[in-house]
């Protein structure tokens, strides 16, 4: 057995701090362990010069010393066709460093932790074959023999450890089994014995002439490195950290060559690896398991799957045993009753967005009212006062109100992606995907774009073919994401009182199920008239099901909630006050006000003596002098706002969105809600609620008794149905046109987005508007 490799020496005696890969196919279990080890000590960054995540933890070795755990993104392989796979690649073959630099140190890494799970071994153990190859200290984390015992293996992760001669720690990472054994075990990382590859004697002899001229060009590189190396300018990956570019270009012609030799005798390089491989898998696969288990059925030689090449894994399977997985699968991905059951789920996460969220919703209502209150009475009369109370706590409290549906809308997503049932819902999509020029790839990003755009935008880093990954980049905006709730929340709640909360949650429904219908007709239409390119082969894994674990769940829920939290305590803050500012200064002067006052007074007590009580149900049953006073009250406060600084511009771009039916303090909400569309609630607020501590019900009275100069009704059925329309299909977060630009390295097609889905907007909202009012609606 090989002990410390000169590398990791070297690391030891300059003291310097220990860095742990965890390598892993997807679905291995490799995140669950990643959380296992580190905890709460993660930080997630991106690798400089991509867009891929890079997450870091850290944990406490048994010397009491603190190590690094890098989680490499999952790959099937390290003959990469994505992004993510391109940098896990990199990185344990040192073309990247472990800082995230292109040309940092070769192999500045301790060791590789391989993630394999037990249930899937044949498959987990192709990629360990390849790091075998890739000559660095290994410790493999068996995951999963839980589920594997179930499904009537018996795996020895001792037998495992002896074939392989690295060693072998088996885990159940939700219960923390074996976490313990494999931090004790890490310092303890050996190189793996050689790796003798069956391939055939001409492209044997093929790879030890290439070895020997990349050993002549890089002197000093060992003899089964340089193999190693060779075998993969075979295949057509030649990257490596040891190796620079001018030798790169000076071994491709050799490489060439030696690829055309062996295909004048029927040998195609790739096929003959991955063959090769899997039989290496089927010895090890073997020695590991206990006699008299169940029979690990593994790919027949020469069984490549749809000859997308070496990242198509064949399946493996397990007999006699029929697992609850597979017989859970027969309905929920059938192609009828597993739509059914995907539509169900929707539609319980909406009925719940209205009905489990309100009491806490009410709670964070009346506290903010309250401290609004409070503090503007210990602060006094004046511009300070108002300042706390509608800028900062009204601002604010505008959208923290809604934290309760963002938290439950994250609570759904993490338990239905913990539990592997995303797997299933992507494989359905996958054929309506692929009708408007998608894959099933494409669906994880979308649907995490329902919660965020920004992090869905970058999920697509995935998808192997351009035209699939830009397409979905392009309508992943489209997706209803969570900074829409508090929007179509208040206007749902506001405008349709009269429906129950199933009508509601139906008419949340189709409001992301419109988005989704621009998604599709956007991206069938980027495919046929504007991305050429063939559609590549969905490959799917499905994991299996699992309970999903209360720590995970709830991380993931605070994580992305304590995000919009601080985005309100923050961005929106800043927004908020500015707004405030705006609708506040310049500050009418006592004869401005007087003058006002006089000619209001006397329209409201012609109107008073018609109707002793306010029929429009404002303010009921009043004296018609206090009547009168609310009304003049309520007259110079909205005259102070039209003429205020936002009121100048509101009424500015007013007649550009007057056909959609909109005033200028719509007009406002939406020019806020460029920053962060939750700013548009906020922005109503400080307009319409001015002198009250932000609550929907006061703010939902305001807007319904809000009338232009004629004394119609801003706000109608048609109004609110066209402001929904319009938030559905705009494109108005300046965060996600910044992310766009960034993953499709430069500014034209966010450019064109931002136009189109503006332009989409505004025809629909104003379709919808005039016909809706042509309709008495």
């Amino acid at each position: 057995m090989t002990t410390l490799s000169g590398q990791q020496s070297t690391r030891l005696a300059l003291g310097k701090a220990r860095v742990f890969l965890l390598a892993g196919n997807p679905n291995s279990g490799k995140t669950t362990l990643f959380n296992a080890l580190t905890g709460l000590r993660q930080k997630v960054a991106n690798y400089p010069g991509v867009t891929v995540e890079k997450k870091t933890g850290r944990v406490r070795l048994p010397d009491g010393s603190d190590a690094t755990i890098i989680d490499l993104p999952g790959t099937y392989s390290l003959i990469s066709r994505s992004p993510d796979e391109r940098v896990a690649s990199d990185v344990i073959r040192g073309a990247r460093g472990t800082s995230g630099n292109v040309g940092a140190a070769v192999g500045d890494f301790d060791a590789i932790v391989a993630v394999v799970d037990a249930s899937n071994l044949g498959r987990n153990l192709y990629l360990v074959s390849q790091l075998v190859e890739e000559g660095r200290p290994l410790v493999v984390a068996l995951t999963m023999t839980d589920i594997a015992e179930r499904r009537g293996l018996n795996i020895s992760a001792e037998r495992l450890a002896e074939v392989l001669g690295v060693p072998v720690i088996g885990i159940v990472g939700h219960k923390k089994v074996g976490v313990e054994e494999l931090v004790g075990v890490l310092g303890h990382a050996r190189i793996a014995r050689g790796l003798e590859l069956d391939v055939p004697a001409a492209m044997r002899l093929e790879m030890v002439e290439l070895a020997e001229a990349i050993q002549a060009a890089v002197p000093g590189l060992a003899g089964g490195r340089a193999l190693a190396v060779a075998e993969r300018f075979l295949v057509g990956e030649p990257s490596d950290g040891e190796i620079k570019e001018a030798v790169v270009e000076r071994i491709k012609p050799l490489a060439a060559a030696a690829v055309a030799r062996l295909a004048s005798v029927g040998i195609d390089p790739v096929q003959a690896d991955v063959e090769a491989h899997y039989r290496w898998v089927e010895r090890v696969t073997a020695g590991a398991l206990v006699p008299g288990c169940a029979v690990l059925e593994l790919p027949p030689a020469g069984a490549s799957g749809s000859g997308v090449g070496p990242t198509m894994l064949p399946p493996v399977a397990v007999r006699p045993k029929r697992t609850l997985t597979q017989r859970i699968d027969r309905w929920l991905v059938h192609r009828v009753w597993g739509f059914v059951f995907f539509a169900a789920v929707m539609g319980l996460l909406f009925v719940s967005i209205f009905s489990f969220a309100g009491p806490l919703m009410d709670g964070i209502k009346t506290a903010f009212d309250w401290i609004g209150g409070t503090l503007a009475g210990w602060i006094g009369p004046g511009v300070l006062a108002d300042l706390v109370r509608d800028g900062v706590i009204g601002g604010v409290g505008g959208v923290l109100v809604f934290v309760p549906q963002i938290a439950l809308l994250f609570l759904f997503l993490s338990i239905l992606e913990d539990s592997g049932y995303l797997a299933r819902a992507a494989f359905l999509m996958d054929r309506v995907l692929g009708r408007v020029g998608l894959n099933g790839k494409s669906f994880i990003p979308l649907l995490s774009s329902f919660a965020c755009a920004i992090p869905g935008i970058m999920a697509t880093r995935t998808i192997e073919s351009r035209k699939e990954r830009l397409a979905t980049i392009l309508v992943a905006p489209f997706m209803s994401c969570s900074a829409r709730l508090p929007v179509y929340t208040l206007l749902i709640t506001t405008f349709f009182t009269q429906w129950s909360a199933w009508g509601r949650a139906g008419i949340m429904l189709s409001l992301y199920a419109l988005g989704v219908v621009a998604a599709g007709l956007t991206a069938w239409g980027l495919s046929r008239w504007m991305l050429r390119g063939g559609s590549t082969t969905f490959i799917l894994e499905l994991p299996p099901y699992k309970v999903p674990q209360a720590g995970t769940v709830l991380r993931h829920v605070w994580s992305n909630t304590k995000q919009f939290i601080v985005r309100a305590g923050t961005t929106i803050l800043a927004i908020s006050v500015l707004l405030w500012a705006l609708a506040y200064f310049p500050m009418p002067t006592a004869a401005e006000r007087e003058a006002r006052a006089t000619v209001a007074r006397a329209a409201w007590e012609v109107e008073a003596s018609r109707h002793p009580v306010d029929d429009r149900g404002m303010i009921e049953e009043m004296r018609p002098a206090d009547w009168v006073d609310a009304r003049v009250e309520a007259v110079l406060e909205s005259e102070h706002r039209r003429h205020s600084f936002a009121g100048m511009f509101g009424r500015g771009i007013e007649p550009v969105i007057r056909p959609l039916g909109y005033d200028w303090k719509i007009g406002v909400g939406l020019v806020g809600a460029f920053a962060a569309r939750e700013v548009f609630v906020s922005t109503m607020s400080i307009t319409y609620a001015a002198g009250n501590a932000e609550n929907t019900v006061p703010l939902a009275q305001a807007m319904r008794a809000a009338r232009f100069a004629d004394g119609r009704p801003v706000w109608t059925t048609a109004t609110a149905v066209s402001l929904l329309v319009w938030f559905v299909l705009a494109m108005q977060c300046m965060s996600t046109v910044a992310v766009v630009r960034r993953e499709t390295g430069g500014w034209v097609w966010p450019v064109a987005m931002t136009l189109y889905m503006n332009g989409v907007a505004y025809v629909a909202a104003l379709v919808c508007y005039q016909g809706l009012r042509h309709f008495g609606w």
